[in-house]
């Protein structure tokens, strides 16, 4: 993801003001995004490590008092008058919680990017910050006593305000949360200065632990063919227009990806958020690995395909970019609020063909009329997610310590791993029961061969009985399954998130031999190709042999009438 440069709190702190409390959030949202769209310099104070700060700040202090988060944020104790402060301090908590119980359930993003937050990336920033320097302010905690001589201080607002205070741009004296700590400096100053004399180090950054991947994860970014060709992307990143101008050096940069025709890179780092492609749906940030299992699908224009497990919605929607919006796509989700976000995205795209239906896959009939002319299906199904650790920046956290690498990781399977596997070989031998099936792509995050090579064992006899066999998409993949874990692991494909440069994945295609003999020209198959504006990845449409066939007979029948009438008037005559 890259180093992140500390955001100044003030400015974070004016800008989440507009924000407000929870109940005005959204009479307030125009106030707050005019304010987080002005410059830093206008937003920017005096320095804040110095108590000299504190008669500037009285006013600023009395109104971030009444526009403080929701007291359910944090537990009883003393609270950052900041909003940004606060709601980091409850993403640390909850981060951190989740991580010592393994129950896992939340992740640094959906806690500092969720819809209610206000100020998200300053609350992103400063989240992650402290995470990266938790190994060295729980030790200036414990030399200091500052939470247990805090007089009310928690253990998450005393490691943000003390990052802050040490690493940041200062602590303002603006509420008791923050004198308490600004009262404590000279005593953290000095364990932190003990700390660098006993490692024989100059700077706190030799003593972070560098626990990220062995290959930097560059930033991705996939061309929305309904919105915009990946040449007039191209050309815009060359040169944007006027109004654009400042995305230039950014677009500079953009290179097209190696292997998926539609995929834009850029050097890690790279924040897109805010690019107008973005905002405007041609551009959708999505990892490499992400964008694998629907090229490896490959449906063609005019099919019927279903998204088993669809939430939040970008494989969907980059399937109706291959289909050109042409056909349908019946995508399933079970929690309700995750739908909500499924039909948004569908929205935001243009991606017309996508029903997105509240149902729990397994209890759809496949055998029912509905689905009678369903031909490929994309199951993409609930993982271990052991993947994911990169971007979901669960290596900031203490356990990342423990997290298993290699053939460790391939290898792993506990009570959890189990119980996934066996819902996945459920969802597989569920969706090979559409009759009209051609095509079935199985993907996880996961590394562990158990949700992976241990899957497509298990359900390849059902498979072969019903016609399908394994086909390899990406012919010039280099990375595998598991060698002699399977017949046909040689056609899996393997991402290793240290070394391939995205999250860790895996995909298995299953074809019916019928539909493998007829030839499908797939995306997937070639592993390169160049998408346009609504060509959907250049794929044919399964449907033209059939609209061939028809106005040939049409022609014909069309021949015999102009014939019969012929003779008819010569009869006449």
């Amino acid at each position: 993801m890259g180093k992140r440069k500390p955001v100044s709190i003030l400015k974070r702190s004016q800008q989440a003001v507009a924000g407000g409390h929870s109940n005005k959030r959204k009479a307030d949202s125009a106030g707050v995004h005019e304010q987080q769209q002005k410059p830093r310099k206008q937003a920017r104070k005096q320095p804040l490590d110095s108590t000299s700060a504190a008669g500037g700040s009285a006013g600023a202090s009395r109104q971030q008092q009444q526009h403080r988060p929701p007291r359910q944020q944090e537990p009883a104790g003393l609270r950052p008058t900041s909003p940004v402060h606060s709601q980091a301090a409850y993403a640390v908590r909850r981060l951190l919680e989740a991580d010592a119980s393994k129950r896992g359930g939340v992740t640094l993003k959906s806690l500092t990017l969720a819809p209610h937050i206000t100020a998200k990336k300053a609350t992103y920033a400063v989240t992650c910050e402290v995470l990266k320097h938790l190994p060295v302010l729980q030790q200036l905690l414990e030399a200091t006593q500052l939470v247990e001589q805090g007089r009310g201080l928690t253990q998450p607002v005393a490691l943000v305000l003390a990052y802050e205070l040490l690493f940041g741009e200062g602590v303002c004296p603006t509420g008791p949360a923050e004198r308490a700590v600004l009262q404590r400096r000279a005593d953290l100053k000095a364990a932190q200065q003990h700390l660098l004399d006993l490692a024989g180090v100059q700077s706190v950054a030799e003593l972070l632990p560098r626990p990220g991947p062995d290959t930097p994860h560059p930033r991705t970014a996939r061309v929305n063919t309904l919105k915009m060709s990946v040449d007039e992307a191209l050309q815009w990143m060359a040169q944007p227009p006027a109004e654009h101008a400042a995305w230039a050096a950014v677009g500079a940069q953009a290179r097209l990806d190696d292997l998926l025709p539609d995929l834009l890179i850029f050097p890690p780092g790279t924040d897109l958020h805010d690019h107008p492609l973005v905002a405007s749906g041609a551009l959708i940030l999505q990892s490499k690995a992400s964008c694998m299992p629907a090229h490896a699908l490959a449906p063609r224009p005019g099919w019927a395909v279903v998204d088993a497990c669809a939430a939040p919605g970008n494989k969907t929607t980059h399937l109706a970019a291959l289909m050109s919006n042409r056909g349908s796509i019946a995508a399933f989700e079970k929690d309700g609020k995750r739908l909500q976000r499924l039909r948004a995205n569908a929205a935001a795209t243009g991606g017309s063909i996508i029903s997105a239906r509240h149902a729990d896959f397994l209890s759809v009939d496949p055998e029912g009329p509905e689905f009678r002319d369903v031909r490929a299906v994309l199951l993409d199904p609930s993982c271990s997610g052991s993947g994911t650790a990169f971007s979901r920046m669960d290596y900031l956290l203490p356990s990342s310590a423990d997290r298993l690498k290699g053939q460790a990781a391939v290898e792993h399977c506990d009570e959890r791993v189990e119980a996934l596997a066996q819902f996945q070989q459920a969802a597989i031998l569920h969706a090979l029961r559409f009759p009209r099936l051609q095509r079935l792509a199985y993907s996880t995050c996961s590394v562990h061969a158990r949700e992976n090579e241990g899957v497509v064992a298990a359900v390849l006899p059902e498979a072969a009985a019903r016609g399908f066999r394994l086909e390899a998409p990406f012919p010039s993949w280099h990375r595998r399954g598991v060698p002699g874990s399977v017949p046909g692991a040689e056609k899996l494909v393997r991402v290793d998130p240290d070394e391939d440069g995205t999250d860790g994945f895996f995909v298995a295609l299953f074809v019916r031999a019928a539909a493998a003999e007829g030839g499908a020209d797939a995306v997937g198959g070639s592993g390169r190709g160049r998408c346009t504006a609504g060509d959907g990845g250049g794929a044919a449409s399964a449907e033209e042999p059939q609209q061939q066939a028809a106005q040939k007979q049409a022609a014909q029948l069309q021949q015999q009438k102009a014939g019969k009438n012929k003779k008819k008037k010569k009869h006449q005559q």
